[in-house]
C-alpha cells in the first residue's frame, strides 16, 4: 500500500470512485480516489474478510473491482492500477482464469509502468459497495462481492479493447 495522507477532521465529500457520501476524517490511499469515508468503509470490509475465512472467498474480486473503480486520476500509479485490476476482472469474467493465473498476470502486468488515462464511464460511479457492507453472513457477503465486481467490470465496457490488449501483451 502507498503512503497515507490525512484529510481535515469532519471532511465531508462524495467519493470520486463510487459516489458514496459520508463524513469521516482519517487516512487516505496515496493515489486512489477514495473519499475518507469510503476508504474507511473499504477497510472495514477488508477487516471482515481477513478475520473470517468464510468471507475471504471473494477477496480477489473485491480488490480488483474496488481498485479498478477507485483508481481515477492522473497519477501514474492510479492509471496502472485501473488498467491491471480491470484486466484481471476480464480474466475472471470472460476467460474464467484461475485465481493463481490472475495473481501471476497482476504480478507481470505491474512491471509495466506507463498507461494512458481512461475516461471514467458514468456507470462506474453508480456502482456501490452497500450490499457488501450490509451483508450479515459470509454467503451474502460473497454473493454481494461477486455482483459488485461484475457491475464494476460491466461499467468499464467501453474500454474492454484496452484491457484485452493488456492481457495479450502480458500473457503473450
Amino acid at each position: 500500500m502507498g503512503k497515507m495522507k490525512v484529510r481535515e477532521s469532519g471532511d465531508m465529500g462524495k467519493c470520486m470512485g463510487c459516489g458514496f457520501e459520508g463524513e469521516h476524517s482519517g487516512p487516505l490511499h496515496a493515489y486512489m480516489s477514495f473519499s475518507p469515508a469510503c476508504w474507511a468503509r473499504y477497510g472495514e470490509i477488508l477487516a471482515r474478510e481477513f478475520s473470517d475465512q468464510d468471507y475471504f472467498t471473494g477477496h480477489r474480486l473485491l480488490v480488483d473491482a474496488c481498485c479498478g473503480q477507485h483508481s481515477i486520476g492522473p497519477d501514474r500509479r492510479a492509471r496502472q492500477s485501473l488498467n491491471i485490476h480491470l484486466a484481471a476482472l476480464m480474466l475472471h469474467f470472460e476467460d474464467h482464469a484461475s485465481k493463481s493465473d490472475i495473481v501471476a498476470f497482476l504480478s507481470n502486468a505491474a512491471r509495466i509502468k506507463e498507461f494512458d488515462g481512461l475516461e471514467t464511464p458514468p456507470a462506474s460511479t453508480q456502482v456501490s459497495m452497500d450490499a457488501i457492507y450490509a451483508a450479515t453472513n459470509a454467503r451474502e457477503h460473497n454473493e454481494a462481492v461477486a455482483e459488485y465486481a461484475h457491475q464494476v467490470y460491466r461499467a468499464w465496457e467501453p474500454h474492454f479493447p484496452v484491457f484485452r490488449a493488456l492481457i495479450e501483451r502480458v500473457t503473450g
